[in-house]
């Protein structure tokens, strides 16, 4: 009789009623994404390809966001916090410019900017300008709301190549952080900022934003910044997001488990062939994922030995696993054992 204090009855296989908990809804989700074609692709990706982003651990989801939450006036003022979105909000020239003209007979570049951009980011030529040499180490010369650079060649591609650059360089804000907006919380009425991007260690450092309330869908950036723990969180939670915005309800232990197999090492793994089934140590556990010949002729030629500890070894070869009633070993006595047997010679 198992106690009523057992969150978890010993011996059950918590791994694969977890596989089984997330991996059926997932064939769910396989039919419910034909209902989204068509969808603009503006918006977040969800369902299965963020599932798929997400257990295959990609180092950049494809459409980022972060949510940072402000702390001291700036939560309650719209003025203050508009302040920090100045701050944060990334500008680029091409954000701000009208045009970017390429002169290949005198080797120059000149950037037409546009005034009321230029107003609304609080920019001038001048300062544009300036970034543009600090960061490309060059010169340039301003004439109204035009910059013309010197780029020192004649050679078309690479004059087109340094326009493209200095395109995409950062004049104002925090690089990679994305245009940000502000949204405010209906039940708490405090402002917050979200971005389309996600460059948290940057970000952190702003006056006004609460360290402890930024958050991205970016997993590694998390893990970069606050470390593996937060890394499983994040795992687990845009897990639980993915589901539940399908109408899904999947138990959080389920989703902590997958998400614990991903950080135990202290980095992030994927579950495919070059992450957890890839690396397992079992030969055969390896091998009846994929790729199986590669795996058996690679363990006779240097002579590996499996010790057929783990659950799918053993299920391969007909060999009782250590889970459920395998756990549970019986033992006899010599003397009981002896009886057992004088009974079975008399009849």
């Amino acid at each position: 009789m198992v106690k009523k204090e057992f969150l978890v009855t010993p011996g059950e296989p918590v791994g694969v009623i977890a596989a089984q908990s997330i991996g059926e809804p997932g064939t769910q989700m396989v039919l419910r994404s034909f209902h989204y074609a068509g969808v603009a692709s503006s918006i977040a990706t969800s369902g299965l390809p963020r599932l798929v982003e997400i257990v295959d651990t990609r180092k950049k989801p494809a459409t980022p966001f972060s949510y940072i939450y402000l702390k001291g006036k700036a939560a309650k003022d719209f003025d203050t916090a508009e302040q920090i979105v100045k701050k944060i909000s990334e500008v680029r020239v091409s954000d701000v410019a009208r045009r970017v003209l390429e002169n290949f007979s005198t080797g120059t570049i000149t950037i037409k900017l546009d005034e009321q951009k230029m107003n609304a980011n609080e920019l001038t030529p001048r300062g544009i300008a300036s970034k543009i040499e600090k960061l490309m180490k060059t010169e340039s010369a301003v004439s109204g709301n035009a910059i013309q650079i010197k780029t020192h060649t004649k050679k078309a591609k690479e004059i087109r190549m340094m326009a493209v650059h200095i395109s995409k360089l950062t004049v104002n804000g925090i690089e990679n952080a994305g245009r940000a907006v502000i949204k405010q919380d209906k039940k708490t009425e405090e402002f917050y900022i979200v971005t389309n991007n996600s460059s948290v260690g940057q970000i952190l450092q702003v006056d006004g934003v609460d360290t402890s309330r930024v958050y991205t869908n970016d997993i590694f950036e998390m893990y970069r910044t606050f470390g593996v723990e937060a890394a499983r969180n994040t795992i687990a939670k845009e897990l639980d997001i993915v589901l539940r915005e399908q109408g899904i309800n999947v138990d959080k232990r389920h989703l902590y488990i997958l998400a614990d197999a991903m950080t135990f090492s202290g980095g992030i793994k994927n579950v495919g062939r070059r992450g957890l089934s890839g690396e397992k140590e079992s030969i055969f556990a390896r091998a009846a994922y994929e790729e199986t010949v590669k795996h058996l002729i690679n363990a006779a030629a240097f002579g590996e030995k499996d010790d057929m500890r783990g659950v799918t070894e053993n299920v391969l070869i007909g060999k009782q696993i250590l889970l459920g009633t395998g756990t549970v070993s019986l033992a006899i006595k010599k003397e009981d054992l002896a009886k057992i047997s004088e009974k079975k010679a008399k009849k």
